[in-house]
């Protein structure tokens, strides 16, 4: 089956990105990969799921489990449909975890560590110092309704990471999916072991909040599709919608940190289809916004062939 995902890489500087497809040019082809969606269920969101877990500070013991762990979690993502996946999105992942310390109470081994996940292109990103899970000795990790310390993050994450990526396929597109997020963190929080889920609610409810942050990734990713299409006229204008959403993010808030984490992923990409498909202004504009990667942003604009 042929999969509609962001394959069509984007060479405007020396780092690739991910080029996704205008689904009106494709709506027959499109069609006929829905159908063979609902026949056959979604395929998987994840895909080259990385995950390290550092062990140096634990006993030996703990090495090897949290070792055996660190091979099982990439098919927890992997091997899992996580919604009807009819964008066929593929999500590159990097988790990393930090075990601090270990207790064992009873008949359960609580590890404190610290988990930074992220996506391949580091413009969507969490981090916790303070994360706690249960795991013993071959315990399964597995799916279940019950909210479990450590799978539960995960899940947690997981949709978080989609709908992220939603966001950039139609406009405010991972709603849905922040609803599923939610739903993990709520029964989380009434768990036996609520600790954490409060955090993560509130790191859900302030992306929510954060309109013109989620229009401006929507704009951005238009304006590559469109240069991917070779429709430069069009670019222009989707460069305006982003650089608008973005200043009305600043106007809020200078130093909002998910508009920032995405303009230092991809200030080089962001610049160079400026440079090349939109307008001075639009360059002077965005340097003004995120003066952070204004070094950035000179040395694209100077490297622009006469």
């Amino acid at each position: 089956m042929t999969v509609l995902t962001r394959s069509t890489f984007l060479k405007f500087t020396n780092q690739q990105f991910w080029g996704r497809v205008i689904m009106k040019q494709l709506k027959p082809f499109l069609l006929a990969v829905v159908v063979l969606l609902l026949v056959s269920g979604a395929f998987a969101q994840f895909v080259e799921v990385q995950v390290e877990i550092s062990v140096d500070r634990l006993p030996e013991k703990e090495r090897a489990d949290l070792k055996m762990l660190e091979q099982v979690i990439p098919a927890y993502f992997e091997n899992y449909n996580w919604i009807e996946n009819v964008f066929g999105i593929q999500i590159p992942l990097r988790i990393s975890i930090y075990p601090q310390s270990v207790n064992t109470t009873g008949s359960e081994r609580i590890f404190t560590a610290q988990i930074f996940v992220t996506n391949e292109a580091v413009d969507m990103r969490f981090f916790e110092k303070n994360f706690k899970f249960v795991y013993n000795t071959n315990d399964p990790v597995i799916h279940t309704e019950m909210i479990q310390t450590l799978t539960g993050t995960l899940d947690f994450y997981a949709y978080m990471m989609i709908a992220s990526e939603l966001d950039t396929y139609e406009l405010l597109g991972g709603n849905a999916v922040y609803e599923k997020a939610r739903d993990v963190a709520t029964r989380g929080q009434m768990s036996e072991r609520p600790v954490g889920w409060k955090n993560r609610l509130q790191d859900l409810d302030e992306i929510l909040r954060l309109r013109h942050y989620r229009m401006m990734k929507y704009h951005f990713w238009g304006a590559m599709d469109l240069a991917d299409q070779g429709k430069k006229t069009m670019v222009a204008p989707e460069i305006d919608k982003a650089l608008q959403a973005l200043e009305s993010m600043f106007a809020e808030n200078a130093r909002e940190r998910y508009s920032h984490i995405f303009l230092d992923a991809h200030a080089r990409n962001l610049m160079t289809i400026i440079r090349d498909m939109g307008t001075e202004a639009q360059a002077q504009k965005l340097m003004a916004l995120d003066p952070d990667n204004k070094t950035v942003y000179e040395k694209i604009i100077s490297s622009k062939k006469p």
